[in-house]
This record gives structure tokens, sequence and C-alpha cells, in this order.
């Protein structure tokens, strides 16, 4: 009797757990007010790219898109900001000195105010060039 308790306790449990956990935080048609205008999240876009690193600072860097979703900007160099909200992952080998120009990036955001707004960085991932050679190990044998 006292299992059948707890599992009925648990299931209540969970059925709570999963009501509250239904809102996934994203608030669509909200708005942000700055000092000059006030933007809509309608008039923001989400993108992709896709290209090679060309130089980085303390709040944004610069790629060389080399292709990208439908809505991204157009290939070329794009400078993207980054925000403290911004995922940034740099993956190498060897040595910790990362990201570095000619890495490898790719770039998911959001790109508000149109075609000419500018490009804000969510998640970031650049890689180091791949080395070809001898220093790849073996690949693991499959059971």
């Amino acid at each position: 009797m006292k299992l059948k308790a707890l599992f009925l306790a648990l299931a209540v449990a969970g059925a709570g757990a999963s009501y509250a956990l239904a809102d996934d935080g994203h608030h669509n048609g909200g708005t942000t007010s700055t000092s000059e205008s006030t933007t809509t999240s309608q008039d923001c876009k989400r993108f992709h790219v896709f290209g090679t690193l060309v130089s980085t600072t303390a709040t944004s860097f610069t790629i060389n898109v080399l292709k990208g979703s439908h809505d991204a900007p157009a290939a070329g160099s794009q400078t993207i900001a980054i925000t403290p909200d911004t995922r940034v992952s740099w993956s190498g080998r060897g040595v910790l000195t990362g990201p570095n120009p000619g890495d490898s990036a790719w770039v998911g955001g959001k790109q508000c105010g149109g075609a000419s707004g500018a490009l804000t960085a969510r998640n970031a991932l650049f890689r180091a060039p791949r080395t070809h050679g001898g220093d790849h190990p073996a690949a693991p044998a499959h059971a």
C-alpha cells in the first residue's frame, strides 16, 4: 500500500512539473524600447551562416560568409556582434590559442532592422582547420 502511495505521489509531482515547464520562455510579439525607437520582435529574423573567421574583438567578430540559411546575410565579409547571452564555443588541437583567423565558423543569430540591420550572434562555434596527415587517431572499433 505504501508503494502505491509513493507511485501516486510521484505521478502527481511529475504532472505538476510538466505543467510548470510547459512555458518555454519564448514570448513572441513583445517590444523592446530604446532611446531612439521601439522595435518589435517581429522585425527580427533568425539566420545561420557558415564561413571562415577573419578577425575578433571583445564584442564582435568578422567572418567571410560562404553559405547560410535563406534569411542569412549575403555572402562576403560580415561583422556579427557578441552579447553577454551569446554562447561561444571553440575547439582545436594541441594548444589553447583560439579562435584564430582562418578557423571555420558556424553562427546562429538574429538580424533586426531589415536587410541592413545589425547582426547579433546567439550561438557561435569556431573550429581550428583540420590537419591532414598521420596525426589522426584510429577510428574506434564498433562491436
